[in-house]
């Protein structure tokens, strides 16, 4: 009677096991991380490199963006402006899958750096600039990123992002969509 009710048990046991999907999660707190992203901003393209680590409810980053703006002149030329930021903040995990291959973080951020007007100097002599053609900027920024890991390590990212920066003289607000590599050490 014991054997028959250790098999019993020893196959519903075995039952559960196979019925529950075991997997493993693809990251953990404290496990770091880098970034590469490539922006689109409606009118050109940006890049940005992150150094990130997870928590237990998200992660934080830091790291450098470069950012090309356009902005329209009243003599119908168009004016390049770079932003090359420092930044970092912190984005929660809003949803995903139980193995975190898929999930969805938003949050936020500072960030600080220099503002170049017409870095290239593509616009003609007759123009002259009201403004100084390098101005230092400050803001915040919030972001939303979906995360999916293709491999163990290797993840693809989609990601928008709304930079507020002060101390610009051509734009306030600005908008950013992207696409990125994460690698996890």
């Amino acid at each position: 009677m014991k054997v028959k009710i250790a098999h019993i048990g020893l196959t519903i046991l075995t039952s559960l096991l196979f019925l529950s999907t075991a997997s493993a999660q693809r990251t953990q707190s404290g496990q770091p991380s880098l970034r590469v992203s490539s922006l689109y901003n409606g009118l050109s393209v940006g890049a940005e490199a992150f150094y990130e680590q997870y928590t237990l409810s998200g992660y934080w980053q830091t790291g450098a963006t470069g950012n090309l703006y356009k902005a329209n002149l009243s003599s119908g030329d168009t004016l390049d402006y770079l932003h090359v930021l420092a930044e970092g903040g912190y984005l929660f995990r809003l949803a995903g899958t139980r193995s975190r291959s898929l999930s969805l973080y938003v949050g936020g951020g500072a960030l600080a750096g220099v503002e170049l007007l017409d870095p290239f100097s593509t616009l003609p002599e007759h123009i002259a600039l009201s403004q100084k053609p390098t101005a230092f900027i400050y803001g915040v920024y919030a972001q939303g990123v979906l995360e999916w890991f293709v491999a163990r390590k290797f993840a693809i990212l989609l990601q928008a992002s709304s930079p507020i920066t002060f101390g610009s003289g051509i734009r306030t607000i600005s908008g950013n969509v992207g696409i990125g590599l994460k690698l996890n050490l």
